[in-house]
């Protein structure tokens, strides 16, 4: 199997799969109008636009760019596969980056599997640093191809004649630029002024703040924002500073999410491999900024979740911290680090709950 560009010379064998196909629709093939195929001059005008939206859009169409790939083995086309390169209000919502379709007497080859994973490749060639997938929620062999490169799903949608998608999102590896590989804590070590606090319903209505603060901050970027920490589990006892996690698609891309984070009010703190942290300049909330799917922000929500399901753990949890709050802490940091094993204990106790 090879991805090759659209090309004339396959007539024969793609009016072949459109029989097979029937009235089907083929995805990622960029089918207008499948009785004109059957012609060769209607074929080769076809190819002909396919080729040219890899630089120039089809906007009479709603078109985006688009890079058009077909799977085939010697002279017999098996299939398309599509990588759009931008994403309209559509797209961005029920189409995705991503289409294909293999002919029906391909299937069961593994050939989706491999034309997603050479597609991936070449988004990450192009600088995406994740690309948007959706496919329909009654067919999983669909959702397996995806998820076997990668796809984390998102959430489900229904379009507007009614069709269930089920949304995922795949990091291509692909970054703007190298990231730090230092630690850069703007400001140096501050000491731990504020005590613990009983819990305070509150904490969720500033959370809702900076989170709306935030989106509007990043509109039109792929963003997802939670509330972490203590402050985000009811019953426990914190300090009175709210965390927010945000992930975003590239963290070394600064100028898209950094930039307008501080112009939105917010300081830069710490600067970390993979991490970067920005709070107001009252002090009384912490913006987290990591990638979609890094591990610390999984462990983030693995342990509020498990603290908030759990009163054993939550009580151990909190016993610990004032234990440790009758101390003198001339460094937030080291106060921080003094947590790390029983937080270490907690998120292995979770993730055996969760198996």
């Amino acid at each position: 199997m090879e991805l090759v560009p659209p090309s004339h010379a396959f007539f024969p064998s793609f009016v072949r799969a459109l029989d097979e196909w029937g009235d089907a629709h083929q995805d990622g093939a960029g089918v207008r109008d499948a009785a004109a195929l059957r012609d060769p001059e209607g074929f080769g005008r076809w190819v002909d636009q396919l080729l040219a939206e890899e630089t120039t859009a089809a906007v009479e169409l709603g078109h985006v760019t688009c890079t058009y790939r077909w799977v085939v083995e010697g002279d017999e086309y098996l299939g398309s596969i599509a990588l759009r390169h931008e994403l309209n209000d559509w797209l961005r919502e029920y189409g995705g980056h991503v289409g294909y379709g293999i002919r029906p007497s391909a299937r069961g080859r593994g050939l989706a599997s491999a034309a997603l994973a050479a597609t991936l490749d070449t988004a990450a060639e192009r600088g995406m640093p994740e690309v948007l997938l959706t496919c329909d929620a009654t067919n999983p062999a669909s959702r397996r191809v995806i998820e076997r490169n990668g796809g984390r799903y998102e959430r489900s949608v229904v379009t507007p004649d009614g069709q269930t998608l089920l949304r995922f999102w795949i990091r291509t590896g692909a970054h703007r630029a190298p990231d730090v590989d230092t630690t850069e804590i703007v400001g140096g070590p501050e000491a731990l002024t504020v005590g613990l606090h009983e819990h305070d319903p509150a904490w969720a209505e500033r959370f809702a703040t900076h989170r709306d603060r935030i989106t509007t901050a990043l509109a039109g970027q792929h963003v997802a924002v939670e509330h972490i920490g203590s402050t985000a589990v009811p019953g426990l006892a914190a300090k009175p500073i709210v965390d927010v996690a945000v992930a975003v698609p590239d963290v070394t891309d600064e100028a898209a999410y950094l930039e307008p984070l501080l112009a939105a009010g917010y300081e830069l703190r710490v600067r970390e491999p993979g991490h970067r942290l920005v709070r107001t300049p009252e002090r009384d909330a912490h913006v987290h900024v990591y990638e979609h799917g890094a591990p610390a922000l999984d462990a983030y929500l693995l342990l509020r979740d498990h603290l908030r399901r759990d009163a054993a753990d939550r009580q151990r949890y909190e016993d610990v911290k004032r234990a440790l709050m009758i101390r003198s802490w001339d460094d937030m940091n080291a106060y921080a680090d003094a947590k790390t094993e029983v937080i270490e204990a907690i998120k292995d106790r979770a993730r055996r709950a969760a198996d």
